[in-house]
């Protein structure tokens, strides 16, 4: 099976956008997983409500904190971008694959918080 691992700071956003688009879009023997290096302790509401009019139930899913396991079972590694030097991904010396520098959509309203869900949809429908 061929793992993905989108990682964020707070894995209440763009990396669990990433993460169910790509399950759901993906072939079987690929699988997604998404992590913080600083998880939130909930999904940000309007991510859930915004994924949810795209017909996916994130209501469940909790942020995840990034482990060595998680890194060192992904064949690919990708950054969601970050404004905080000291948590981003990318300066913790992880190795990643591809940076997407996208916009943190915690203080976001809904119709920017849309256009962030369909570009990482697109993104990752280019995977």
């Amino acid at each position: 099976m061929k793992q993905v691992l989108f990682v964020c700071v707070h894995n209440s956003g763009r990396s669990q956008i990433a993460e169910a688009f790509f399950n759901k879009l993906s072939p079987k023997w690929m699988k997604a997983f998404s992590a913080g290096t600083v998880p939130s302790k909930k999904l940000s509401p309007l991510v859930v409500k915004a994924m949810a009019e795209e017909g996916i139930d994130l209501s469940k899913k909790k942020p995840q904190p990034l482990t060595k396991k998680l890194t060192a079972k992904s064949n690919k590694i990708i950054s969601m971008g970050c404004g905080v030097e000291e948590t981003c991904p990318v300066s913790l010396g992880l190795k990643i694959d591809e940076d997407w520098d996208l916009d943190d959509p915690s203080e976001m309203k809904m119709e920017s918080l849309r256009i962030l869900r369909n570009v990482i949809r697109d993104k990752v429908d280019k995977l």
